[in-house]
C-alpha cells in the first residue's frame, strides 16, 4: 500500500512538471471556460402540493416546519434522476405484489413504499448495520417475526416471507403507538427509542417529538416518494412501457427436508441452473437446500416433482457453522461481511479492529 501511494505521488509530481509551463503561459486576466447555456434555459422547479396524506393521516403542511421538511425531501428525490428511474423500472415487479398482500391484511396501501426507501426494491441487499432484504429487517427483529435465519437460509431475503413479516410487524407497531406516523418512526429507529422519546418529552405526536434526524425525515421522504411514483409524468419521468422490469415467471412450491442437498445437483435435476435458482431464491445464502420446511420459487417451465428429484440426490452433512476465516488476496472486510452475512461492526468487535484494514493470512473470528 505504501509503495503504491509513493508511486502515485511521483506520477502526480511528473504531471505537474509537464503541465506547469502550459499553465504559466495562460495570459493574465484569462478566465476558466464555463459551460455555455442556451438563452432562456432554466432548471425546472417542481412544487409539492399544499395538502398531502400518508396512510390516511394528513401531514401538517399548514405549518412552516412541515412544508419545509416535505420540500427538502421532495427536492432531493425529484432531482435524483438515476435513482428515481430505477425505482420506477423496478416498481412493477414488486409494488403490485405488496399492494395485494397489504389489501389482504387490511393495511393501508401507502405502506408499499417502505421497501423503496429501505432497499430501493433490491431483495438481496444488506446494510452496514446488518439489516437485510426488501424490508431491511435486523436479525433479531426478523426472528421475532418468525423469519428463519440459519447458515443456509435467511428468510429476510425471501420477498414473500419478509413481506408477510413486515405487514405483521407494522400492524403491531400501529396497535402499540396509535398512529401510522409513530409506527413508521418506530419501524425506522426502533420501538424502544420512540417509547423513550414519548416518555421523556411528554408528547405523543410524531410531529412534536425530537427523534433521530433520519426518523424525523422518514415520513416526509416516504410521502415524497409516493408523490413521484404515483404520478411520474408530472415530474418529467416518462419510462417506455417495455423498460419496466416485470416479475420473473415462476411458480412456488413448499418443501420439508430432513437433510441438506446441493443446490447445483437439484438445479441440474430440474433442468435449470444454480444461477437461476439463486436469483429466484435469494434467501438461499449457502450452496445447499436447507433442512426443515421452506418455500421456494422454481422457473415457470420446471414442472417436475421436486421431491422425486431430491430422492435421487445424495444428502450432505449438516452445517457446522464456520468459526474462523483466513484472509485471502483480494479480500476486504466488507466482502467478508457480505459473504458470511455478518455485519462489519460485529467483525470489528470480534477481532478488535479499529478500522477496516485486514492483512493476507490474517485469521478472522466469525463467531463468539
Amino acid at each position: 500500500m505504501y509503495r503504491m501511494r509513493r508511486c502515485r505521488n511521483k506520477l502526480f509530481s511528473l504531471l505537474f512538471i509537464l503541465l506547469f509551463p502550459v499553465i504559466a503561459t495562460v495570459p493574465a486576466g484569462a478566465t476558466e471556460a464555463t459551460p455555455s447555456i442556451s438563452p432562456g434555459w432554466t432548471v425546472p422547479i417542481f412544487t409539492p402540493p399544499s395538502q398531502l396524506s400518508f396512510c390516511g393521516e394528513r401531514l401538517p403542511l399548514d405549518k412552516r416546519h412541515g412544508r419545509e421538511m416535505l420540500d427538502r425531501e421532495f427536492t432531493i428525490v425529484v432531482y435524483n434522476h438515476p435513482q428515481v428511474i430505477l425505482w420506477l423500472k423496478r416498481s412493477r415487479r414488486y409494488l403490485p405484489f405488496f399492494s395485494q398482500q397489504l389489501h389482504q391484511a387490511g393495511l393501508p396501501d401507502d405502506l408499499k413504499y417502505l421497501p423503496v426507501i429501505e432497499s430501493s426494491l433490491l431483495e438481496n441487499i444488506h446494510s452496514r448495520a446488518g439489516a437485510a432484504g426488501l424490508w431491511q429487517f435486523m436479525k433479531h427483529t426478523g426472528k421475532r417475526q418468525g423469519l428463519r435465519i440459519t447458515a443456509d437460509l435467511d428468510e429476510r431475503l425471501d420477498p414473500l416471507r419478509s413481506t408477510q413479516a413486515a405487514i405483521s410487524y407494522l400492524a403491531f407497531l400501529k396497535e402499540k403507538f396509535g398512529t401510522w406516523a409513530l409506527a413508521l418512526a418506530a419501524y425506522n429507529c426502533g420501538e424502544k427509542r420512540v417509547s423513550a422519546a414519548i416518555s421523556m418529552q411528554q408528547a405523543n405526536s410524531y410531529y412534536h417529538l425530537s427523534l433521530p434526524a433520519e426518523s424525523e425525515r422518514y415520513l416526509y421522504r416516504l410521502a415524497a416518494i409516493k408523490l413521484i411514483i404515483t404520478n411520474p409524468d408530472r415530474y418529467g419521468f416518462r419510462i417506455p412501457a417495455d423498460q419496466y422490469y416485470q416479475p420473473l415467471p415462476n411458480h412456488r412450491v413448499t418443501l420439508n427436508l430432513k437433510q441438506r442437498y446441493r443446490l447445483t445437483d437439484f438445479a441440474k435435476g430440474l433442468g435449470t441452473t444454480y444461477h437461476t435458482l439463486k436469483k429466484l431464491n435469494p434467501q438461499f445464502i449457502s450452496t445447499f437446500l436447507p433442512r426443515g420446511r421452506f418455500t421456494l420459487l422454481l422457473p415457470q417451465n420446471c414442472r417436475q416433482d421436486p421431491m422425486a428429484i431430491i430422492r435421487t440426490l445424495p444428502p450432505q452433512p449438516a452445517a457446522a457453522g464456520q468459526r474462523f476465516y483466513t484472509v485471502k488476496p483480494g479480500d476486504t472486510l466488507g466482502a467478508i461481511s457480505r459473504r458470511f452475512h455478518i455485519p462489519t461492526a460485529r467483525l470489528r468487535r470480534l477481532n478488535r479492529l479499529s478500522g477496516s484494514k485486514i492483512m493476507i493470512g490474517q485469521k478472522l473470528r466469525l463467531r463468539e
